[in-house]
């Protein structure tokens, strides 16, 4: 690890896989439908709220997991 590297705290997703509900973070406003996800950075949090732009169940569940594949380099479960 060098030392840029080492002075910066990682940045994670909470989240835990959640089976027995495949709609976890997905939120649907009038139609449309939202990811609600909470980014941990140190010792702060933020709560981030997108549209996934589709009125499809189907379409945004695989935008959601796309999202999370690429956002978590280190998988952790808060």
């Amino acid at each position: 690890m060098n030392q840029a590297t080492a002075s910066k705290p990682r940045v994670r997703l909470a989240s835990k896989p959640r089976t027995t509900h495949p709609n976890h973070h997905l939120v649907n406003n009038n139609g449309i439908w939202w990811c609600q996800i909470t980014v941990h950075h140190g010792p702060f949090s933020k709560r981030l709220r997108f549209s996934l732009e589709t009125r499809e169940l189907g379409q945004a569940r695989r935008k959601r997991d796309r999202i999370f594949a690429t956002s978590r380099p280190n998988p952790q479960a808060a």
